[in-house]
């Protein structure tokens, strides 16, 4: 098959194409056959694409298809329990695999097989592209992530037993194919021309979440979340994916820090000095209402909270004698102790296996998750740390320069590598204040409090653009966790 606006082409071309249930290579004297028959039949074909391009057009078994995949709504499950070192890294692009004719199979030995790039939609999560497949044609998705794997939706087959468990595996989408001796569980369009239903462009809409059957759109996005100078309601947040390109809504509030979780965001009130926590889906730019103060707000006899972060699960924070604190992230129960009874940390931000945390002395220290009253720091950088921030796959830390950013793993897995330092900072950002990691950018607040972002992973000064519409006047700012329903 081929991308739209090319004569569709035969699966089988790729050299060392799956040889029937075997999975034994295409020998060079096959290889040569099969290239001619395909080339014979590609110069058929161009002469008969404007026929043949869709069925709307008076073939009867091309349909135009818009493939799209969310990697952005994985399920933990998805990622626990197939390849978890996969999601070390950030996910950078998508592709759809298309089966082709029988024999040949995506995955197993030639997993080149019909791969055909996605294009990410803007920021977001979402990855697409349009292009004629035939009625019935089999498919999948393939993630790729920043160190160049690849992560397949394997439909179930005895084939595939070596690689990793299959992903995709049951539901509303997946059709059972019996072929060469196996039940494949893959992707499929829909074999009659009854069962499709166009969008407004004339596609059909071949859409889903990777590694599962909900849809083409994640049921929670990622929250960018912000405070500005000044004395009246000063909270701002917009959804990460529109933030270079739409106007950041006010909320009612006024909070000096803020942190956002998956669906909830917490704040440390400006004149009360209380924490206080909203779901994302509750603010509100015309009353404060739905903000609600957290009750045993106090940390034992340490008093209250001064700086904090919103987690999976927990929110981490710590008081002013440095002691490290956890609580759930609904607000609920009271505040525990984090780490063994020496911890003594001025801030943390937790990932999605780690938590990491500076000390009055700039050391960088990280723990895995969940957090007990015994746990045990691993030392990471010292003396030089300003602030430390995670994501899902990475951890960012700012120097006490305000110039030099480094990047390294969420669960401290592999080298620190340098992204900005002082010879190559961009001008516009001149000095760092502050960084958030959301789904598809790191965002970088200066020092002047202009906002800059960085697509993820994020790998030099030339990723560094501005965000034209930001707010004015940023003191705080933070990225919503990625969800993983």
């Amino acid at each position: 098959m081929a991308a739209y606006g090319a004569a569709p082409i035969e699966a089988g071309r790729v050299d060392g194409g799956v040889d029937g249930a075997r999975g034994k290579g295409d020998s060079t004297t096959t290889w040569r056959r099969r290239a001619g028959v395909v080339v014979a039949a590609a110069a058929v074909m161009l002469g008969a694409v404007s026929c043949a391009r869709s069925w709307r057009l008076g073939g009867r078994t091309m349909v135009r298809t818009r493939f799209a995949v969310d990697v952005g709504c994985i399920t933990k499950d998805a990622i626990d329990a197939h390849w978890p070192e996969f999601f070390q890294h950030d996910i950078t692009g998508a592709e759809v695999i298309l089966r082709g004719k029988p024999p040949f199979e995506f995955g197993g030995t030639n997993r080149d097989v019909g791969n055909i790039p996605l294009t990410q939609e803007g920021f977001s999560a979402i990855y697409s592209t349009v292009m004629d497949v035939k009625l019935g044609e089999q498919y999948g998705f393939a993630l790729v992530n920043a160190a160049g794997e690849r992560m397949f939706e394997l439909g179930h087959s005895r084939h595939f037993k070596h690689i990793h468990r299959p992903v995709l595996s049951e539901g509303s989408c997946v059709a059972e194919v019996k072929a060469g001796g196996a039940v494949y569980r893959n992707r499929q369009v829909p074999t009659r021309r009854s069962q499709i239903t166009l969008n407004a462009n004339g596609e059909y809409e071949a859409t889903g979440t990777w590694g599962s059957c909900v849809g083409a759109k994640c049921p929670v996005t990622v929250k960018l979340i912000a405070t500005v100078e000044g004395a009246g309601d000063n909270v701002y947040g917009i959804e990460e994916q529109k933030a270079m390109k739409e106007i950041w809504k006010k909320y009612k509030g006024h909070f000096s820090i803020v942190s956002a979780g998956v669906e909830n965001t917490w704040g440390l009130d400006t004149v009360t000095k209380k924490l206080a926590w909203t779901r994302n889906a509750d603010l509100n730019p015309y009353s404060d209402a739905n903000w609600k103060y957290v009750t045993n707000a106090n940390a034992g006899g340490s008093g209250s909270i001064v700086d904090f972060d919103a987690g999976y699960d927990d929110v981490m924070g710590v008081t002013s004698d440095d002691k490290v604190w956890q609580r759930p992230v609904s607000g609920a129960n009271q505040w525990t102790p984090a780490g063994h009874e020496g911890s003594r940390l001025v801030q943390t931000t937790l990932g999605r296996t780690h938590v990491w945390g500076v000390n009055s002395g700039g050391n960088l220290y990280r723990s895995p998750l969940p957090m007990h009253s015994q746990s045990e720091w691993a030392g990471e950088i010292t003396a030089v740390t300003k602030q430390v921030e995670v994501g899902d796959a990475d951890c960012f830390v700012l120097f006490t320069d305000s110039k030099t950013l480094k990047r390294k793993q969420e669960n401290g897995g592999g080298t620190w590598v340098t992204i900005l330092d002082p010879a190559n900072i961009p001008a516009a950002v001149g000095a760092i204040d502050q960084v958030a990691v959301g789904e598809t950018s790191l965002w970088i607040l200066s020092t002047s409090r202009k906002l800059f972002s960085c697509k993820l992973p994020c790998n030099g000064p030339s990723d560094v653009q501005p965000v034209p519409d930001a707010p004015a006047g940023i003191i705080s700012i933070d990225a919503g966790k990625v969800p993983h329903p």
